[in-house]
């Protein structure tokens, strides 16, 4: 099955994601592949990005971090900054594996929709492939994708457990229970559930017969060349052979300045994340997939069904933070961001500009909020960048705003 996930275009899309999308602009026309841009960026921007980032690996307590950034009218900076672990002393390379996190999330609802019209539809409750939910009845397979479930978290119930037991193989099923534990709440707000692509997972496994990591490499690594993005096997193990090493400063560690060294976490099983962040990847892979996600989207006008009807990720907050078909939308960019344990990671694409921007910091304590508001730094630095091609758009965020974004994520001091 071809990996293309365009359905036809929706010309009307609401008001308020155009009004949204619009402040970033749209500039037309093809822009060159991430992978194609070889030539560096100017040394400066490199510079305000490097000490960008270095900043939010002390926010988060990471001794290391890999990141892109690719521009197509300036160029790119790839960079291993700090150490693999505390006091190694050995610098990452960019072409370390490492879990991605949340980015699965999209992964997975690209799964749904490359199976729709197949084994299921959109439209399918879920209680058709996981009859064990009857609690369920009316919320569809898309509703898991698009955050409209009303289901809350789980990992945040089993925490304790997942701490004291990370070679544990866990069934998807415990998770999904201890977030259906809590009830189904408010369908018509998005809401930030693991439990949902947990759920979601399951569903696809039942109705194709076929193992979740099989799906992946059918639908995704294989069609788009992703030759170092898999979902692992359950049993505990490192998340590749060259692997950035992950570590997790806990809450006491946290609370003590983070003094002390994180806990190494690399070892872990990949059941801990399964269909909602226990891929692994790297940064190639990682900007290859968020270039093609992006352009698969369409444009800031005229977005594909997927995305068109997005909804805000908090009513009461920016209006171009928004949420659909497992990515978030910053203003035209478009990717997720997030967690699991060992690695805070975010990769964002520009629908219209093809300004991508990879994240990888390798502790969790500080989550998907500061590697996302790293990457928002980062790519409003690149949108900065001299050149006489420089697109005449500008993102709804400012690198002074999202610095002040990393500083409110951050769990550790930064000078």
């Amino acid at each position: 099955m071809a990996f293309s996930l365009r359905r036809g275009r929706i010309v009307g899309v609401s008001s308020v994601l155009v009004g949204a999308l619009a402040l970033a602009g749209c500039t037309g026309g093809s822009n060159p592949e991430p992978a194609d841009i070889s030539n560096p960026l100017p040394g400066d921007v490199v510079e305000q990005m490097q000490a960008a980032t270095e900043r939010a690996m002390a926010g988060g307590g990471a001794p290391g971090a890999i990141v892109g950034v690719w521009v197509p009218w300036a160029g790119e900076w790839e960079a291993g900054l700090g150490e693999t672990a505390p006091g190694s002393g050995t610098q990452p390379t960019t072409s370390m594996s490492f879990r991605a996190g949340e980015i699965t999330r999209s992964m997975t609802c690209d799964l749904l929709y490359a199976m729709d019209g197949g084994v299921v539809d959109l439209d399918d409750e879920v209680t058709t492939f996981v009859p064990t939910v009857p609690q369920l009845e009316g919320v569809t397979l898309v509703d898991l994708c698009d955050g409209l479930s009303g289901l809350a978290q789980s990992e945040s119930r089993l925490w304790n457990h997942l701490l004291g037991n990370l070679d544990r193989v866990w069934n998807p099923r415990e998770f999904a229970g201890a977030g259906l534990g809590a009830g189904v709440g408010n369908r018509d707000a998005w809401s930030d559930s693991d439990t949902a692509y947990f759920l979601l997972g399951i569903a696809l496994e039942n109705a194709s017969h076929t193992s979740l990591r099989e799906l992946y490499a059918e639908h995704i690594a294989e069609p788009l060349g992703l030759d170092r993005t898999y979902l692992p096997a359950d049993a505990a193990a490192t998340p590749g052979t060259d692997t950035l090493p992950g570590f997790y400063s806990g809450s006491r560690t946290q609370q003590e300045g983070c003094v002390a060294e994180p806990r190494d976490v690399t070892e872990l099983s990949a059941s801990i994340g399964y269909a909602d962040s226990g891929v692994v990847s790297n940064l190639d892979d990682l900007r290859d997939y968020a270039a093609d996600l992006a352009e698969r989207a369409g444009s800031s006008e005229e977005l594909e069904p997927r995305w068109a009807e997005s909804i805000p990720v908090d009513a009461g907050g920016d209006q171009w933070v928004r949420a659909a078909g497992g990515d978030r939308l910053l203003g035209s960019m478009i990717g997720q961001q997030g967690e699991i344990l060992g690695y805070s990671t975010a990769a964002y694409s520009d629908v219209d500009t093809g300004l991508t921007v990879v994240v990888a910091l390798n502790n969790s304590a500080g989550g998907g909020e500061l590697a996302g508001a790293l990457a928002r730094e980062l790519a409003a630095i690149a949108m900065e960048a001299p050149s006489d091609d420089r697109p005449e758009v500008s993102l709804p965020w400012t690198a002074e705003q999202a610095h002040g974004l990393v500083g409110d994520a951050a769990v550790c001091p930064m000078e």
